[in-house]
């Protein structure tokens, strides 16, 4: 899997479980300390976000990173 689509890939999942939760970015800041900025460019894959920062996302929404990478 090459870079760009394992960030859509993460981007995309970290977006579903938000709104399956029914949780809005601005929780996503509450709960990770994040910039709203940075939450939207994670969610559109404008950045390539590290190892910790996506395992905070990951533990947001109680998923593995792996879960959170694999296609949709």
């Amino acid at each position: 899997m090459d870079e760009q689509k394992l960030l859509e890939n993460f981007g995309l999942n970290c977006k579903l479980q938000r709104t399956k939760l029914k949780l809005s970015q601005d929780d996503i800041v509450d709960k990770t300390g994040f910039s709203k900025s940075y939450v939207s460019k994670i969610e559109r894959a404008k950045h390539n976000i590290s190892l910790v920062n996506a395992m905070k996302f990951a533990q947001i929404y109680n998923k593995t990173i792996e879960e959170l990478t694999k296609d949709i």
